[in-house]
């Protein structure tokens, strides 16, 4: 025991002074060891497999002859198909390598065609450069031992099968799809979801060989039988307080799940899209999406058209379509196999009964004596019981100067009714005034307007004319807009004194005193002088020379005006303000007009009745016109906030 102990402190004693002599070393000391170390980095990571079972002589023979070759086998976007593997091994019995170039959608993911190629063929790639490869058929390929195992073990396979077609397919498959999903680990629950999946598509048929993605392999929908007997599209019926089409919520969330879920049938061609629709419908017996492979590179297919047909055959909803999958959701008003036919026997037993009801109640109807509704015999028209039985029933008619008498007052309470109307709105529109004043002084508390200096600079006429023509003809200028002055005005005014002496704004939708207050407050804000006020095509032409004497402000924006959003609650205010005015200028007017009608009416006599209803139901149209205006007022400020999106102010 001594001995061992002491041993292997000696050689732990050796070790740390081996890294410490490495850490001492110089660089040209440890040329050996970043020789080996470059040695491994440039070998080869994408033909590592080769590299380790092949000796080294004979792997850069193999490459020679490969970079010697011209011929090579093209693999279009169908992949690695038997067919292709049947070529491979054809071509193995004259030559030893194989030259495949890839293109499609095997070329985006070469990792995993190299898997594939291995895998389906029992070949080696010793070579792969971008979509092109290399395969090896083996050092051991020709020999017979090797020939006879691999036959007995496809008769065992063979046995063991249900379907006699896919013995020796599907065990090259499952060992792919085994290799692709070792990797991966999964849960007893995944497992055991994907083992009934399995026995599922077992069950519905043969499975597509060619096959490159993960298990369970899907059901070859091409070579199911065209037409399955008593065939019909499924019972659905929409369950109460369910809706029957699906949330934006509901759609990702079954998008989403189907990108996990493994396809269950592989559709190469079009007019065979219809023989899924038998398995279609078992599988959505046992899963909510139904995932349909398209097979690449079969010419003439057409997912749209495929979806079409599937979904009017099945009658479930198409969740998602592209080039490679297309999924199915059952749908909220699928019913199970089960419930179906229960529900199918009561509708077929209710219609029955409703028939056999419907024969009773004709026999009844002709077993009734025709006679027996001659007791009660109807009232004939101008005879005197029939008088008799309208007058107890409605009694006497009013005279026609009792209906003059209630037409005249109709006609003043309907216009009294429209005074008081008119008041109520009279009444809500000064409230509502009253509040836009308040908000506009709310807004307005923001704002302190500079007053004119005493001391300002004078231009003479000479100087005024030239500045003048000169401001006209300036290309620039600034857009004052509907928020008129705020601070940004302003201090686009000074970014354009600091190149120019003069700036040129234009002001649309004013009139000439507007314009006239809005250019002495930009001289009294901005400390400028004010050249002239032109019209012109665009607008007024506001001018404002900067000055002799101008020196450039140490901030261009000042505090004591609105910034651009307080200007436009300005704005808003403003012309709700102007608005409401109109409204109750108008409203005063017709309760003016209103009233001296009704004092008319009250004093009319009795003749002129028919007059006085005329001209009650011309004020009651004006009324419905002033109802009108009173709805397009109260949507004001909908109204208002659409123009801000057409504003092209500054």
């Amino acid at each position: 025991m001594e001995d061992s102990s002491t041993t292997s402190l000696d050689i732990r004693s050796e070790k740390c002074s081996n890294d410490a002599n490495d850490l001492m070393r110089l660089p040209w000391e440890r040329k050996i060891d970043e020789e080996f170390v470059k040695e491994e980095k440039s070998r080869n990571r994408n033909t590592e497999l080769a590299e380790r079972l092949i000796p080294e002589p004979e792997l850069k023979r193999l490459r020679n002859v490969s970079l010697r070759m011209v011929e090579r086998m093209k693999v279009g976007a169908a992949g690695v198909t038997q067919a292709l593997v049947d070529a491979i091994h054809e071509k193995w019995k004259d030559e030893e390598v194989v030259k495949l170039k890839f293109e499609g959608p095997s070329s985006k993911n070469m990792r995993r065609t190299h898997e594939i190629l291995e895998s389906r063929t029992g070949g080696l790639v010793i070579w792969r450069s971008g979509s092109s490869v290399v395969l090896y058929r083996g050092m051991t390929y020709k020999l017979d031992c090797v020939k006879s195992y691999s036959k007995h073990v496809q008769g065992d396979a063979g046995a063991s099968g249900s379907y006699q077609e896919d013995s020796p397919e599907s065990i090259k498959v499952k060992r792919l799809n085994g290799a692709a999903e070792s990797s991966r680990v999964l849960s007893e629950k995944e497992q055991m979801d994907l083992s009934e999946l399995d026995l599922l598509l077992h069950e519905l048929g043969p499975r597509f060989i060619d096959w490159s993605g993960r298990e369970p392999v899907p059901v070859d929908a091409d070579l199911l039988p065209a037409v399955v007997p008593g065939f019909k599209t499924p019972f659905r019926l929409l369950p109460y307080g369910t809706r029957q089409a699906l949330r934006d919520k509901e759609m990702t969330y079954l998008r989403r799940t189907a990108r996990l879920v493994p396809p269950h049938f592989a559709l190469g061609m079009l007019e065979r899209s219809a023989r899924s629709c038998d398995g279609h419908g078992k599988v959505m017996g046992k899963s909510a999406i139904a995932k349909i492979a398209i097979k690449r590179g079969v010419p003439n297919t057409s997912n749209e058209r495929m979806a079409e047909e599937l979904k009017i055959l099945t009658g479930g909803t198409l969740v998602s379509r592209n080039k490679e999958f297309i999924v199915f959701y059952r749908g909220n008003d699928f019913l199970p196999p089960g419930v179906s036919s229960i529900l199918i026997e009561a509708e077929r037993s209710t219609a029955l009964q409703q028939d056999e009801e419907e024969q009773a109640r004709q026999r009844a109807a002709t077993l009734i004596d025709p006679k027996a509704k001659a007791s009660k015999r109807p009232l004939v028209a101008g005879t005197l019981a029939e008088t008799i039985a309208a007058t107890s029933r409605w009694g006497t008619q009013p005279n026609s100067a009792e209906m003059e008498k209630m037409m005249r007052d109709a006609a003043v309470a309907r216009h009294a009714s429209m005074v008081d109307s008119l008041q109520r709105k009279l009444a809500i529109a000064k409230s509502k005034i009253g509040k836009a004043e308040k908000a506009l002084q709310k807004v307005l508390q923001n704002q302190e307007p500079e007053s004119l200096p005493t001391d300002l600079e004078t231009l003479t006429d000479e100087e005024r004319f030239l500045f003048r023509r000169i401001g006209l003809s300036m290309k620039p200028y600034l857009l004052l807009g509907r928020r008129e002055i705020f601070d940004g005005t302003i201090e686009n005014m000074h970014l354009h004194w600091k190149y120019r002496e003069l700036v040129k704004i234009i002001v649309e939708r004013k009139t000439f005193s507007q314009v006239k207050h809005i250019a002495v407050s930009l001289e009294a804000e901005s400390g400028g002088v004010l050249v002239s006020v032109d019209k012109t095509t665009k607008g007024y032409a506001i001018i404002v020379y900067r000055g002799k004497n101008y020196r450039s402000p140490l901030a261009f924006r000042p505090r004591n005006l609105l910034t651009k959003r307080q200007a436009l609650a300005r704005s808003i205010e403003l012309q709700r303000r102007e608005a409401l005015k109109h409204h109750i200028m108008e409203l005063e007017e017709n309760l003016e007009k209103l009233k001296q009608e009704l004092e008319e009416m009250v004093t009319a006599n009795n003749n002129g009745g028919e007059a006085l209803a005329s001209r009650t139901d011309a004020a009651a149209s004006d009324c419905n016109d002033d109802e009108d205006e009173e709805t397009v007022r109260d949507n004001l400020d909908f109204y208002v906030l659409i123009g801000t999106h057409s504003d092209s102010s500054c």
